[in-house]
């Protein structure tokens, strides 16, 4: 990710939180009476500038979006005509004044709840506890743990999420004990899986807990296809050609790309025979 990619998101996300509170002044001061000469986002020369409504209000979008103000009639910043004094801000009682002050960071209050809500009500994607196995010798696997179990529960603890079930195994793992896992199998049958926690150490920094225990996410299998070569490539080099699949290296089984790329990570600077599948036909390269 480069850096607008993180800019856009923030200025965007920072001119909302400027557009509620400025609007929670401007509404506030009309419903008190009090005439608006100016609305502003950003500081600075003004960029766009719009007269509308009965007041002639200034709307206004400046050069430096980082802020915005609400600008009211007020004697203290110039002369004000005679029939237009009982709308000027220094001549509304303490309590106006209050809440018109107030009701900027009340409206981003208000901002704060809506989204928390509708963060709620709509919901976050989350990774499912889904399992794979990360090692075979592991307490994971002497527990009968399976690819594609998905995790249910922990100890009759309700499971819900991939982090749901890091927090769990951490706080049982201080205990040192075994846990029960219910897990749905990927045959979508219901069982039971005793795993022993008690020679985990959460105290190493060198690893993941969960991969210590001998789990990872699970991921569909993405059969290892060539999709895409790169011209004067080593692939390309050796014969190989969009749409083979690869099904062994050196014998040994590939079932998906995962496989095939951990594979060849291992093989740097050595030769191997890839066993492929091309139009139905077996071959090797």
């Amino acid at each position: 990710m480069n850096l607008f990619d993180y800019l856009i998101p923030f200025v965007a996300a920072l001119g909302l939180l400027i557009l509620v509170h400025e609007l929670g002044h401007y509404l506030v001061a009309r419903w008190c009476g009090v005439k608006v000469l100016r609305f502003s986002i950003g500081f600075g020369k003004p960029l766009v500038v719009k007269r509308a409504g009965a007041d002639r209000t200034e709307w206004a979008l400046a050069a430096f979006p980082l802020g915005g103000y609400v600008k009211m009639l007020d004697e203290r910043e110039g002369e004000v005509a005679a029939h237009e004094l009982h709308r000027a801000f220094n001549r509304q009682t303490v309590w106006r004044r209050f809440a018109i002050v107030a009701a900027g960071p009340l409206a981003n209050f208000l901002l704060a709840i809506a989204l928390y809500w509708g963060v709620f009500v709509v919901g976050t994607d989350e990774l499912q506890p889904r399992v794979a196995l990360s090692e075979l010798s592991s307490p994971a696997q002497a527990a009968g743990v399976r690819e594609g179990d998905l995790v249910v529960a922990v100890d009759d603890e309700a499971v819900r999420s991939w982090q749901d079930l890091r927090w769990v195994l951490l706080r049982h793992a201080l205990d040192s004990r075994q846990v029960v896992l219910r897990v749905r199998t990927a045959e979508d049958v219901d069982a039971l899986r005793t795993l022993d926690l008690a020679g985990i150490r959460i105290d190493d920094g060198k690893t993941d807990l969960i991969a210590r225990i001998g789990l990872k996410p699970w991921r569909p299998l993405i059969p290892a296809v060539v999709g895409k070569l790169m011209e004067g490539g080593v692939a390309a080099r050796a014969g190989l050609l969009r749409g083979d699949e690869i099904i062994a290296i050196d014998d040994e089984p590939v079932a998906s790309w995962t496989d095939m790329v951990a594979i060849v990570r291992e093989s740097a600077g050595r030769e191997r025979v890839f066993s492929i599948r091309r139009d139905g036909a077996v071959m090797a390269i």
